[in-house]
């Protein structure tokens, strides 16, 4: 590693980071795909809070302290814009939607996108929320073993296309989920990391897979357009949006911003939904207190309005996307060369935020292997407020993350009075792709509390 001193943007002296040596033109890319969550661990461990990482053919940063993930979000994000690297894998399938896109055209369509996440609107998904839900819970049967994660994709994808759309789309959510599965295998292990234009069997489902998903969300556009000032579906509300210059967006941005919807809006949820189950399924006394605040339900689905007062229901999910973030890790770019406890990071070259080593440091978390969602209902006034940071911060959080936890919250406080889930294995097994997600079905047994 090069260690000589070198000044920064603001004049600041500061040397290489330290970090695993790598082999030329990969890096430490093979130690990576070999055990990625165990190589940023090891990473962290043995190399502190500035690690040069070298994953790949381009050198990187990872920054694991609370304090440096809030200069790159939030205090000091105006030297920060989205990673390129995570742009061009991204795009091809999202095009410039908001996980992709940056800079004014990502901020007049952030404002254009306002407000279909207002709290009048997210009221009226949380409806949607519990019918679904709700009708989720007479399909299981007792003693059925279902996969947890096919479950719950089925059902978030269920309710964004009913607040999308604002109907049923029948045997078309099917064919999006398929075209989702299809585009997404382009993005598992060493796939993500070759280029697109290989003929390689994952390229070519993934070709396949977003060419149906263009369809399919390029013709409920055409059909909308003339009927959305009279809808309230989330769709018609993109339709009709305008930026402050009284703009609206163009059928390819509505296109790119609904698949950026279905995806990260149904996948992330399900996964962190996935890992709820097993949490309480492997806890029980957690379960148990769950269902004892639940009571006050009386079986009905809740309301925005009652989640206020589901106090341990919003810690188990907190809780969940502590332990299992599905981001895991979040990437940015430096414009100018940035220094972080002496060491300089250059202009251009990737500092990566990992969600998975920070939320379960032990310097900011008492326990931090351990299922406690009771830590959550006592503020610790000494823990910094980017140790978590599940939907990541500043300017560019997470738009859709109150519909996100309202949605974890609402499907628990439904199917959990009714079903008890009891996993099949005690442990998960992890990969971290575009999301964290599991290497085998998370298999679990239908049970009456």
């Amino acid at each position: 590693m090069a260690s000589d001193a070198t000044p920064d943007a603001r004049g600041e002296i500061g040397r290489r980071a330290p970090g695993p040596d790598g082999l030329p033109a990969v890096g430490n890319l093979h130690r990576y795909l070999r055990d990625p969550l165990g190589f940023v661990e090891r990473c962290a461990e043995e190399y502190g809070d500035v690690v040069a990482t070298n994953v790949g053919t381009a050198d990187s940063h990872m920054l694991v302290h609370p304090e440096h993930v809030e200069r790159v979000l939030v205090t000091e994000d105006h030297r920060f814009r989205k990673a390129e690297l995570g742009q061009g894998r991204l795009e091809p399938l999202f095009g410039n939607g908001l996980v992709v896109s940056d800079g004014e055209y990502w901020r007049r369509q952030r404002t254009r996108m306002q407000p279909a996440f207002r709290p009048d609107r997210i009221a009226t998904y949380a409806e949607i929320m519990g019918e679904r839900a709700a009708a989720t819970a007479e399909e299981w049967e007792r003693g059925e073993t279902i996969d947890v994660t096919e479950e719950m994709r089925r059902l978030t994808l269920s309710v964004l296309v009913r607040s999308l759309f604002g109907t049923d789309l029948g045997a078309l959510e099917a064919e999006i989920r398929e075209a989702f599965t299809m585009a997404m295998g382009r993005f598992e292990g060493a796939n993500m990391w070759l280029p697109g234009w290989l003929p390689t069997p994952a390229n070519r489902r993934f070709e396949r897979g977003r060419e149906r998903l263009d369809e399919i969300v390029s013709a409920l556009i055409e059909s909308r357009r003339e009927t959305a000032a009279d809808r309230d579906d989330l769709l018609s509300t993109l339709l009709v949006a305008e930026d402050e210059r009284g703009e609206g967006m163009s059928d390819e941005g509505v296109r790119d911003e609904v698949v950026t919807l279905l995806a990260a809006g149904h996948d992330t949820t399900a996964l962190a939904l996935t890992y709820a189950w097993h949490l309480l399924g492997t806890n029980p006394d957690a379960a148990a207190r769950l269902r004892e605040e639940l009571d006050a339900l009386d079986g009905e689905p809740p309301t925005l309005a009652d989640l206020s007062d589901l106090e341990y229901t919003g810690a188990v999910v907190s809780e969940a996307l502590r332990l299992y973030p599905p981001t895991h890790a979040t990437a940015r770019e430096p414009t100018e060369d940035v220094t972080f406890d002496g060491y300089v990071v250059p202009a251009g070259e990737p500092v990566f935020l990992p969600q998975w080593i920070v939320h379960r440091d032990g310097r900011w978390w008492d326990d931090p292997e351990s299922f406690r969602p009771e830590r959550w209902l006592d503020d610790d006034p000494d823990r910094p407020e980017y140790a978590y940071f599940p939907f990541g911060g500043g300017p560019r959080h997470c738009l859709g993350h109150r519909f996100a936890t309202v949605e974890a919250q609402v499907v628990l406080a439904t199917l959990a009075p009714r079903w008890d889930l009891e996993p099949l294995a005690s442990e998960l097994s992890l990969r971290p792709v575009i999301t964290l997600r599991p290497t085998e079905p998370v298999e679990a047994i239908v049970c009456e509390p």
